[in-house]
């Protein structure tokens, strides 16, 4: 069996090559940066004592330059594995979590339509960027030149434009030779309803080359000139050369720029002349097309490196971009795989930051990002006022409820313990209207009737102070903590090292298993990871 070009390539961008390839190989930790996608190990297919098997990870390729060994990650699935092509295709989709449909065996007419198209494309740009520079651009340069854009700029970052009429790209394409079904394939036009001719999808429009990440041209972006039109920016329909949700503005000119700096990841922002406005400041950064991030595009980050930034104006609609970032990657947050989060001044965009300070400031906004953590944590407590008990206690449930969308069982650990460590010290210096907090005095709860558990404890032959038995307790006996966990955070602890153990007992308390006792060793190694 053959399969498509296109089933093929969303295999590729959706496998981290150096993550199949980790499962089986060991990195020698002091060449590997990971933080560049670049690794090394000892070859597995000769006997080497000193590492010379490379992989570069954003090009999804790996070459031994010992043995001469090379290839892309479906060679690598076969040599490693002995599998045939068909049974790595199958084994790497699977990880990918797709899975090779029986129609994706590829004929020449497919690969025959992709050439057509993609010629189809290309011409099409050009006929564009002609456009712009004659006397149909008149309005679109002007606007450009505001915008800090000439003619190097328009090059560089493909635009063009696309005069008004109903069918200015359909009737010059028709004439040199292409066929209305595949000017309508590629999504240069839509077909006629009940009768009517065929229109063009683009026009009187600012125009944005958008590539594949090889660099060639797969569709198109275009900005509306006419302050009313219905939509300020249109994209191309799905084709069988582009698809929205897995496709990233400037991908392959983002990753040569990053491949040049000491930047972890790829800034992310939201439209076209943001990602030119960070490109023009040195900034590697991509853009999604039209819709939200999707997890096919936030894998394509990932693996150009393991801390993408996203860049968001700093507007409601903003803010709620970042939202749904953080929440889209908090299940896959672990090792070498998180984000940060990073916001303009209100009522500005990156580019009007660029226009306005220059690349410098563009840097320091990046610099400044969040990590996915203090975002979280910001977003949380940002949400309710916390001046009564049930506030906050819906604080802490909040994050709780977030860490847990985490499905590595480490960073998920380390991510409760910060949010909820970082909850109670902000809580213990809050003050409700009724006094909940007072500043240097807490609120100290009445004493309920004394469980067996406590009397027990207090029966014990060495006395100890109230607080301490109290944790002591909490720690050993489970029948304490579950009945009495409402305390942890009303107790008035001036001892620092008591109160480290009672945010510990907050982290470590597992509510939906409430009979398991804290084991002692996991009490102690969160104080040590914690430096209490």
């Amino acid at each position: 069996m053959r399969f498509s070009d296109a089933f093929l390539r969303q295999v590729r961008d959706r496998v981290s090559i150096a993550d199949y390839a980790g499962r089986r190989l060991a990195w020698d930790k002091r060449k590997t940066r990971p933080a560049a996608g670049d690794y090394w190990a000892c070859c597995p297919f000769h006997q080497e004592k000193s590492p010379s098997f490379h992989v570069l990870d954003a090009k999804g390729i790996y070459h031994c330059f010992g043995c001469g060994e090379k290839g892309d990650a479906f060679s690598l699935a076969m040599k490693l594995e002995g599998l045939s092509f068909p049974e790595a295709v199958a084994k790497l989709a699977d990880l990918a979590g797709m899975v090779p449909p029986a129609e994706e065996a590829e004929d020449r007419g497919q690969t025959d339509q992709r050439k057509r198209l993609l010629a189809l494309i290309a011409r099409a740009a050009q006929l564009y960027a002609e456009a712009l520079r004659g006397a149909a651009g008149a309005e679109p340069r002007a606007y450009l030149s505001k915008r800090g854009l000439g003619p190097d700029a328009w090059a560089r970052f493909g635009i063009g434009y696309a005069p008004g009429g109903w069918t200015w790209a359909l009737d010059k394409l028709r004439a040199e030779g292409f066929s209305l079904d595949d000017i309508i394939g590629a999504g240069l036009a839509r077909a006629g309803e009940a009768g009517e001719r065929a229109i063009d999808v683009f026009r009187e429009r600012i125009m944005f080359e958008i590539a594949d990440p090889a660099g060639k041209t797969i569709a198109f972006g275009g900005r509306a000139l006419d302050p009313n039109a219905r939509a300020k920016y249109i994209n191309s329909p799905e084709t069988p050369l582009f698809s929205k949700g897995r496709t990233l503005y400037r991908l392959k000119q983002a990753r040569e720029t990053l491949a040049k700096t000491k930047a972890t990841g790829l800034v992310v922002g939201e439209g076209y002349l943001d990602v030119i406005a960070f490109e023009l400041a040195g900034v590697a950064a991509v853009a999604p097309l039209g819709t939200a991030l999707t997890e096919d595009q936030l894998h394509l980050l990932w693996r150009a490196g393991p801390t993408p930034i996203f860049c968001f104006d700093g507007d409601s609609a903003g803010k709620r971009a970042a939202d749904r970032a953080l929440d889209l990657a908090l299940p896959h947050l672990g090792p070498n795989r998180t984000i940060k989060i990073a916001q303009t001044p209100p009522g500005e965009d990156p580019d009007d930051v660029y226009r306005r300070a220059g690349a410098e400031a563009l840097v320091a906004l990046v610099g400044a990002a969040m990590p996915a953590s203090d975002a979280l944590f910001e977003r949380e407590k940002a949400r309710r006022p916390l001046e009564t008990p049930e506030a906050r206690a819906a604080f802490k449930a909040s994050l709780r409820e977030a860490a847990g969308r985490i499905a590595d069982a480490d960073t998920k650990h380390f991510y409760l313990s910060d949010l909820l460590g970082r909850a109670d010290a902000l809580l213990r210096t809050q003050r409700g209207p009724s006094g909940f907090r007072g500043a240097g005095k807490a609120y100290v709860p009445p004493l309920a009737p004394p469980t067996p558990e406590l009397k027990a404890m207090n029966a014990a032959p060495r006395q100890r102070p109230a607080t301490e038995n109290f944790l002591r307790a909490a720690a050993d006996h489970p029948g304490v903590l579950a009945r009495f966990s409402h305390w942890l955070d009303r107790l008035a602890i001036a001892d620092p090292d008591l109160d480290a153990i009672r945010s510990a007992l907050g982290v470590l308390w597992d509510g939906e298993n409430p009979a398991k006792t804290i084991d002692r060793a996991a009490l102690s190694l969160h104080l040590t990871q914690s430096g209490e």
